[in-house]
């Protein structure tokens, strides 16, 4: 069985997106849904065990929510976790440190894709778009960049 990994943003969108998604699909999958968060601190404010634990609680309500959104039919293992930190390092770590047959993205998430072409050259885990406005590779967004350079 394939496995997959969904960085979420906790939207509704999202969870709209991949279960669209999903029913396009013709083979289960093992999925993983991370979910990115981090504190609302002041620099006033010291960190401290409670700030996190309440961070983390919050975070965790909101996965939940949004993983009550979900459709479940179709799907092999299902996975959730709530790591500290940026999105894009949070992804960064899941695509070094594990192993994924695809990244499911959608692409509003720019900076996810970014990090996955960071990535890419270290990985074998191929990208899967949610959306279905553009084919499932997501190679249409995947265009040459241009550099331009300005004669004086």
């Amino acid at each position: 069985m394939k496995k997959a990994l969904l960085l979420t943003d906790g939207s509704v969108d999202m969870a709209l997106s991949f279960n669209r998604w999903l029913e396009t699909q013709s083979e289960p999958i093992d999925l993983t849904v991370v979910y990115a968060f981090d504190f609302n601190k002041n620099a006033d404010q010291p960190l401290k065990a409670s700030l996190f634990r309440e961070a983390k609680q919050t975070a965790n309500e909101q996965l939940n929510r949004w993983v009550g959104l979900l459709s479940k039919s179709g799907l092999g293992a299902f996975r959730t976790e709530i790591l500290l930190g940026e999105p894009e390092l949070v992804l960064t770590i899941h695509l070094l440190l594990r192993r994924y047959d695809y990244l499911l993205i959608d692409l509003s998430q720019e900076d996810a894709l970014s990090t996955y072409r960071t990535c890419q050259r270290q990985i074998n885990t191929q990208l899967r778009c949610l959306s279905l406005r553009q084919n499932t590779d997501c190679l249409v967004e995947q265009t040459p960049e241009f550099d331009y350079a300005f004669a004086s």
